[in-house]
């Protein structure tokens, strides 16, 4: 019997592992090629009449829709697995991922605006298959190996995030001279190509409905009232988190003026610190439990965000960053294991779904925040990242409430 659970678990959990790894490389081999398609002049997506300022904003919408579909996805999808199956609702979820990213490509192709937003909508709402995977890593872990392989989902997410841009941006290559449409475009091809491989391993791995079907999960409101500590812990959290990836690019070309090939390089190696964690945290958790390596991550996270703003030479930050990678990667294990434990079987959907919008939340609001604070200061987004550390320990430490019930 333990033979037969051991050996589900470890094929849930590659196929977890591939469609997460697969999943973000899709997600992120657009991600250089983006920002250029509304920005510049000689792209087929915009007339070259077109202002700066109005590029501007239309870029702005572009990157808002996706986490708004993001938000919206994770908790209604989330929901719907534990209620419909596991498996039945990702196949939908990748379906929509799919068919966003062949929006966004046939929009860059013909030079439809409209189709690409929408495109890029539909693919923030199929992204809440992330929290339908979580949701098969829980129901497929045992109490020792819950936050290992929750550590594996976070490792396949920082690695599809360093092969994907670095993809990208060898795809696309040099735009100064002017490229075609087709080759605007074929990152989205590309993208939406690893969605299908995506989608057609589901029923490879997956068997039956892949997940218990559960008829009596909570409501929305209960279950936002019962995990709303959690949900606000898990909310500082990411909100330090997105602080530092969005705006440690924009420290260093503000401070130091680092040229973009510099930048992703210094992305990719931050990628080993955030791996090596993930190989310990799992243990660690096992050892200490997921509260205190959720404080842990807290002091990490703080502590050394602080250091990065007193390190006056780039090589100097690079501790400053080794120890704010460990606080990462500990604070994403932490929080989803405290949250998946504290939830009911028949509502780990509905559970991680909630967690999920809620970090897309802090990221979103993290980066419009980021951004005025850093026009103000290259420094002041960190220093927000660590009141949102002390904010986050300080509700860690609050009496524990009791698990949810249904």
């Amino acid at each position: 019997m333990t033979q037969h659970r051991d050996a589900r678990e470890r094929a849930i959990m590659t196929f977890v592992f591939l469609t997460v790894f697969l999943g973000w490389v899709g997600f992120s081999i657009p991600f250089p090629v983006f920002s250029p398609l509304f920005l510049t002049p000689a792209a087929p997506l915009l007339d070259e009449g077109v202002s700066n300022g109005v590029r501007i904003q239309l870029l702005g919408v572009g990157l808002a829709l996706y986490p708004l579909g993001q938000i919206i996805g994770s908790f209604l999808l989330g929901r719907a697995s534990d209620r419909y199956g596991r498996k039945q609702t990702l196949m939908f979820a990748l379906t929509l991922t799919v068919l966003g990213s062949l929006m966004l490509a046939l929009g860059v192709m013909s030079s439809l605006i409209y189709l690409l937003l929408l495109g890029r909508f539909i693919a923030g709402l199929g992204e809440g298959s992330v929290a339908i995977v979580q949701s098969l890593a829980s129901d497929a872990s045992s109490v020792q190996t819950k936050a290992r392989n929750f550590a594996f989902i976070g490792i396949a997410m920082d690695l599809g995030f360093v092969v994907g841009p670095l993809a990208g941006g060898a795809i696309l290559g040099d735009v100064s001279s002017g490229v075609s449409p087709m080759h605007w475009a074929l990152p989205f091809w590309l993208a939406a190509a690893l969605f299908v491989v995506n989608l057609l391993l589901v029923p490879v791995f997956l068997k039956g409905g892949g997940g218990a079907v559960h008829t009596a999960a909570s409501t929305p409101r209960s279950m936002a009232g019962a995990m709303m500590p959690l949900m606000l812990v898990s909310f500082c959290t990411f909100w330090s988190i997105m602080s530092f990836f969005d705006f440690f690019p924009v420290y260093f070309v503000q401070v130091y003026g680092t040229e973009p090939m510099q930048l992703g390089i210094n992305a990719a190696l931050l990628s080993a610190p955030l791996v090596a964690a993930g190989l310990v945290v799992g243990r660690l958790v096992n050892r200490v439990g997921a509260r205190a390596v959720a404080m842990l991550a807290f002091t990490l996270m703080g502590l050394g965000q602080y250091a990065f703003l007193q390190a006056n030479t780039e090589p100097a930050h690079i501790p400053a960053v080794i120890a704010i990678a460990v606080g990462i990667t500990f604070g994403q294990t932490a929080t989803s294991v405290l949250v998946s434990d504290a939830a009911p079987t028949e509502a780990q959907g509905q559970a991680l779904g909630l967690y999920r919008a809620v970090t897309v939340l802090a990221a979103a609001m993290a980066a419009l925040t980021g951004g005025w604070l850093a026009a103000a200061n290259p420094g002041h987004p960190f220093l927000g990242a660590v009141l949102a550390c002390g904010i986050g320990g300080v509700i860690l430490c609050l009496p524990r409430q009791k698990r949810v019930q249904c």
